[in-house]
């Protein structure tokens, strides 16, 4: 296995549960780089309503990078406000100068500050951290990159610690701003819940024991899917609440990024071009049309399979559809390991998800960013860091 086509050669697991199992993962390579981006302030952002944005901004550095790597299978992980990617050397400079281009399109578009940064792994695991990775299918077209070791949350205190963040974090001018945002998607409503709420949920295992840590991710899991069903009965997306739009706020966002710097007349251009995209795929699906290699009447079907609703790197993170009565009793049972000092936890409940699309063809190869309204991840983040920080205050 050559170190660049080290992610791409990972057996791929099919079972979500085997994320918590060590014999899944393998060690990212030294000469490998993690790549990371946040937004500053988020808070005023969600506060202002403006969380859409944030997500957008997230996704538009995955997919930026995921163009400069072409054809070579990375792992990466959106994380709400901001995302990690992992890159060989060879792919280095090329995702420096796409997260360049991302923050200047997040400034220009957004008024949004994108702080972007990348670490070598050599230097985390000198530090005494592990960046374990495993691959694990979601569906038939989307493959997803699961982390643990504690590697990549080390990475992100070195880019936001005033110490050494500077030895991290790309300044501007220090790269010249380059690559490509095709394939990202905004044309999508947001989601109403099934059930009535759209829950966000965090947790990790306070246990310094792998192996017991490992149980307790899957009490979690299973705790999870007993109160919740399985993943279909809590799945925050389905194809009844899909509803594509029109409507030029909504679009705002993908113009936002796919016209950056053209001026009023050449976003006006763009997004009528999209509008008309949008027209003739409503009517693709509508009618059950097959063009070439995609069909159509089943897209909406694959989309859903092909959504980001679930992630383990570093924290065990889910979107769920559910009840107000499902959502206690979860709470209830997370505050209960919590006052024992087992784990910490955040969520965030609002009545519907949001959704960010990668799309490099209608076929297959497409997938979806999935996030509660309304601060989702974010909020449920900062819930997680309050009861951090009563935990270590010796509170609960």
């Amino acid at each position: 296995m050559t170190s660049e086509r080290f992610y791409a050669e990972l057996p791929v697991i099919t079972d979500f549960g085997a994320v918590t199992r060590a014999g899944s993962y393998a060690p990212l390579p030294d000469d490998w780089h993690v790549a990371l981006c946040d937004v500053r302030d988020s808070t005023a952002a969600v506060q202002a309503g403006r969380y859409k944005n944030v997500n957008t901004v997230g996704a538009a550095a995955i997919t930026a990078v995921l163009n400069a790597a072409g054809e070579l299978d990375i792992p990466f992980s959106f994380e709400g406000d901001g995302c990690v990617l992992c890159v060989p050397p060879r792919l280095l400079e090329d995702t420096r100068a796409a997260l360049a281009r991302t923050r200047d399109i997040a400034r220009e578009s957004f008024g949004l500050d994108l702080r972007i940064a990348t670490v070598p792994v050599a230097g985390i695991r000198e530090a005494g951290h592990a960046i374990l990775v495993a691959r694990y299918r979601v569906s038939k077209h989307y493959v997803q990159a699961v982390f643990s070791g504690g590697g990549v949350a080390y990475a992100d205190r070195l880019i936001k610690d005033a110490a050494t963040a500077p030895q991290h974090v790309i300044l501007p001018g220090s790269i010249a701003p380059r690559g490509s945002h095709d394939g990202l998607e905004c044309r999508w409503r947001d989601i109403p819940s099934r059930h009535g709420e759209t829950v966000s949920l965090m947790v990790r295992a306070r246990e310094a024991d792998a192996g017991r840590a490992a149980a307790l991710y899957r009490e979690v899991i299973a705790r999870v899917r007993e109160v919740y069903g399985d993943d279909d009965a809590c799945h925050p997306v389905s194809v009844p609440a899909l509803t594509i739009t029109l409507d030029g706020g909504r679009l705002a966002n993908e113009v936002g990024v796919r016209a950056a710097g053209r001026g009023p007349l050449g976003q006006w251009l763009v997004l009528m071009r999209t509008r008309c995209i949008i027209v003739l795929g409503w009517l693709l699906m509508k009618f059950g049309i097959h063009t070439g290699k995609t069909d159509w009447g089943r897209y909406k079907e694959t989309l859903v399979r092909n959504s980001d609703v679930r992630k383990f790197v570093d924290i065990y993170r889910q979107i769920l559809a559910g009840t107000a009565a499902q959502r206690h009793a979860l709470d209830a049972w997370l505050k209960e390991r919590y006052d024992r000092g087992e784990l910490i936890y955040g969520l965030h409940v609002t009545d519907r998800a949001q959704m960010t699309c990668l799309v490099f063809n209608y076929a297959g190869r497409h997938l979806h960013f999935i996030d509660g309204a309304d601060g989702g991840l974010f909020l449920a983040a900062k819930a997680f860091k309050e009861r951090a920080a009563r935990l270590a205050g010796g509170e609960r």
